[in-house]
């Protein structure tokens, strides 16, 4: 009996099988619909290496080139599945035009170069495609930005790790020198040659502001690409108006025990250095709860011979420093510091609403996405993205407040040269929360040391220099100019006019290493005014009158004490530089 049923049922469904199959033409005039099709497709050849059933192949037929975006970004992972990408090669083909030979790097190429045109809903597409696929935090990076944004999104690719998945760090432990000899005992796992953190020729980003000068290794931001920081300090004296112990440095939290009318705290804490107990100005901190009308009314004051509170009951503040992000594109060879306080935040939300903050002060992370090779960074405030090259959001929120980041000095050079020159300097320590293999060399270092690219980046021009020769950028109000580290170093000092500034770079060339990374010279410009300067035989930088001038981290000093500022600019790969300033002058050549 179970058998004869079996049999009907069967033939039940041959009977209404035809039926069942025969599916409607696709719409393919409903973007919505279709490239939500083209997302599930999409997920289903990454994951299960499914085909299309001829999707594609109609919609190639179709003939609309709005289609041509989505299907390079399913392209993208869809590698290794014969059947499916042989239909999404003909649709492009079709589609763009371009031969069916040209592969997912050559097909980007064409369409950032062409910039293309993006179909309605696009950007929801996209951060569903890449929130199904990689994580779902891609998605709020894509909300309600395709009308407004300040790049074509198809350039926004995913280089191959989650949001954070390289992980930015925020005020991390700064360390003295006399503490990195002590870290080098305590890591022997990161020694690779020269067992001492910071090897002698290692290099380092230095900044130095407000007279707090700090070093953070390149063979630690090689895994981190980001650090979010506060810069400053202020004196740490034994006694109100007394004699300074250290300087103790933002933003560590100390607590406050006690007061000296309105003027000083008493305060117990640990930054780079300085682990004493020790008084600082009022004026010097900010509290982390509070201000100082409240702090005042509970700490007690030791000239009303009030006693000083355990540090159990303290109140927590810091010293007020500049707070800075340096956003370090590894393959890109750029590591670029701006400010990131912004006095008044005013902006559209994704809603359209208006939204006004006042002063901000901005946190950034790795979105986990690439544009020309570049990276795309987010500020964790309001997931806008940001173009790490060029300090400007590329999508999301913040494009409405028509934003840049104010860039800031900062040098690469060794580390035995930047502590001979700031003996008073911290250094990033190795203990940074995170789990990497910190050994010098262990990141990118095949990658630095060879002539070929990692991701697409469609403007490259190699007449003049080699995608990966080091260059130092400076851009005046849209004027960039690049200037090969090869010429600054056999040159040492180059007095240059750059949209109407008269500007001096001064270069020191940095002794060859094992292995290549970012750098090769310790390269600073400077504000020249109407002087000219040079090398003296003793290698002191004089100007035309033979006056000697110091080179520090703010501003060249004469010897009469007159001073010429520093001016912001950083080192690159050429090709990263030429990717977002392809008009740009490069010296020698055209300048």
């Amino acid at each position: 009996m179970l058998r004869r049923w079996s049999v009907l049922l069967i033939l039940l469904l041959l009977l209404i099988a035809p039926a069942s199959q025969a599916q409607p033409e696709p719409d393919f005039d409903d973007y919505e619909v279709t490239l939500a099709r083209i997302a599930s497709l999409g997920a289903d050849m990454a994951r299960y290496g499914a085909g299309s059933r001829g999707y594609f192949e109609a919609l190639g037929e179709h003939g609309d080139p709005l289609y041509i975006a989505p299907l390079i970004d399913i392209l993208y992972f869809s590698f290794g599945n014969t059947n499916a990408t042989t239909e999404l090669f003909d649709a492009l083909s079709t589609l763009s035009g371009q031969p069916s030979t040209l592969n997912w790097v050559g097909y980007l190429e064409w369409a950032s170069e062409n910039d293309i045109a993006l179909p309605p809903g696009y950007d929801q597409f996209k951060g569903d495609l890449l929130g199904e696929l990689i994580d779902p935090r891609f998605e709020d990076f894509f909300v309600n930005v395709q009308d407004d944004a300040n790049v074509n999104l198809v350039e926004a690719v995913w280089g191959g790790v989650r949001v954070d998945g390289i992980p930015s760090l925020v005020n991390a432990r700064q360390i003295s020198p006399e503490e990195a000899i002590i870290e080098s005992d305590l890591f022997p796992q990161f020694c690779s040659g020269e067992c001492t953190y910071p090897e002698s020729d290692e290099f380092v980003f230095g900044v130095e502001i407000d007279g707090d000068a700090r070093a953070y290794p390149l063979r630690i931001l090689n895994w981190h690409e980001m650090f979010n920081d506060v810069i400053g300090h202020t004196p740490l004296l034994d006694a109100p108006n007394g004699e300074q112990l250290c300087n103790f440095r933002a933003p560590t939290v100390f607590d406050a025990l006690a007061r000296s009318g309105d003027a000083f705290v008493l305060i117990n804490g640990q930054s780079a250095g300085c682990d004493h107990e020790g008084w600082v100005a009022v004026d010097a901190v900010e509290w982390v709860d509070s201000d100082w009308e409240t702090v005042a009314q509970t700490l007690p004051d030791i000239e009303a011979g009030e006693a000083v509170l355990d540090r159990a009951d303290g109140i927590e503040g810091r010293v007020i420093g500049r707070p800075v992000m340096l956003a370090y594109c590894t393959l890109c060879g750029a590591g670029i510091l701006y400010d990131v306080t912004l006095p008044e935040l005013n902006y559209t939300d994704r809603e359209g609403n208006p939204v006004e903050l006042g002063e901000t002060v901005l946190e950034f992370g790795s979105t986990g996405m690439l544009m020309r090779s570049n990276k795309l960074m987010y500020d964790r405030n309001t997931n806008t993205v940001w173009n790490a090259f060029t300090g400007i959001p590329a999508f999301g929120p913040l494009v409405s407040a028509d934003l840049e980041l104010p860039l800031l000095p900062v040098v690469v050079t060794t580390w035995s040269d930047w502590l001979a020159d700031h003996p008073d300097t911290s250094v990033l320590s190795l203990d940074t929360g995170f789990r990497r293999d910190y050994r010098n060399g262990s990141a990118y270092s095949d990658y630095f040391n060879s002539p070929d690219l990692m991701f697409p980046s469609f403007q490259q021009d190699t007449e003049n220099a080699d995608n990966k020769e080091m260059i130092f950028g400076l851009n005046f109000d849209d004027n960039p100019r690049a200037y090969p580290l090869t010429v600054l170093a056999e040159q040492a000092v180059v007095n240059d006019t750059l949209n109407d500034v008269n500007v001096v770079i001064v270069s020191e060339t940095l002794p060859e290493r094992d292995f290549f990374e970012p750098g090769g010279a310790a390269v600073r410009a400077y504000d020249r005014g109407e002087l000219t300067f040079s090398q003296n035989e003793a290698g002191q930088l004089v100007d035309d009158s033979g006056v000697v001038w110091m080179v520090t981290e703010d501003a060249l000093v004469a010897d009469d004490g007159r001073t010429l500022d520093r001016i912001a600019g950083h080192l690159a790969f050429w090709f990263g530089w030429y990717g977002f300033y392809p008009e740009t002058d490069f010296y020698g050549v055209s300048s």
